[in-house]
């Protein structure tokens, strides 16, 4: 399920030829309002590894987006290591969806790599203000208006000063990460990587 990813985007993550140029971003995120600092993630979506994170986090368990995490850490953890994170956030659900599904699968994946790093995750600070469609049912291009204004941050002195490492499992346009990454700067985060499955 992990991919060898010889050249990607330091922005996005996206994989990239051995010749593109990503020095102010990527195609896929140069004209984008991308508020995070850096993503790390286990691979593409697509073949094998699609099926595995939609598999997990569909399931009524936890157990398969909890080893796709630890996958994650094996993989990645000198990248991860190296970012030098104080706290690890998921990127929470609204009480909606929280209703409907039996766990978070940000929540497990933050709470397996900030055991690897040795540092505290914290699933409350971070909140959702308000409803979003779904980013699925979104078009790609309204996406970011989609997420806007769509996060709150609860006792923001926590967060102040701090490397935050965002967690979610999948990203694709990055608009919620980078939303979510815009209100956590916005309180005084100091960085804010993201990483994804």
């Amino acid at each position: 399920l992990a991919q060898d990813i010889p050249y990607s985007c330091g922005r996005c993550g996206a994989a990239l030829g051995p010749y593109s140029s990503a020095t102010h971003g990527c195609i896929h995120c140069r004209s984008k309002p991308i508020r995070f600092d850096s993503l790390t993630c286990l691979g593409m979506y697509n073949d094998a590894l699609r099926k595995a994170v939609l598999s997990a986090k569909w399931s009524y368990s936890s157990a398969g987006t909890a080893s796709l995490a630890d996958l994650l850490f094996q993989v990645r953890h000198e990248e991860l290591r190296n970012y030098d994170a104080d706290l690890v956030i998921p990127v929470p659900q609204s009480w909606a969806v929280r209703l409907r599904r039996r766990f978070n699968p940000a929540s497990v994946i933050a709470a397996v790599l900030a055991t690897g790093l040795g540092v505290r995750a914290d699933e409350h600070i971070l909140r959702r203000r308000r409803m979003t469609r779904p980013q699925k049912r979104v078009s790609v291009q309204r996406r970011f208006d989609n997420q806007k204004n769509s996060f709150g941050v609860r006792d923001g002195h926590v967060v102040h000063g701090k490397r935050v490492l965002l967690v979610d499992d999948v990203v694709t346009t990055g608009a919620t990460c980078s939303e979510a990454a815009r209100t956590l700067k916005q309180h005084g985060v100091k960085s804010c990587r993201v990483a994804v499955l």
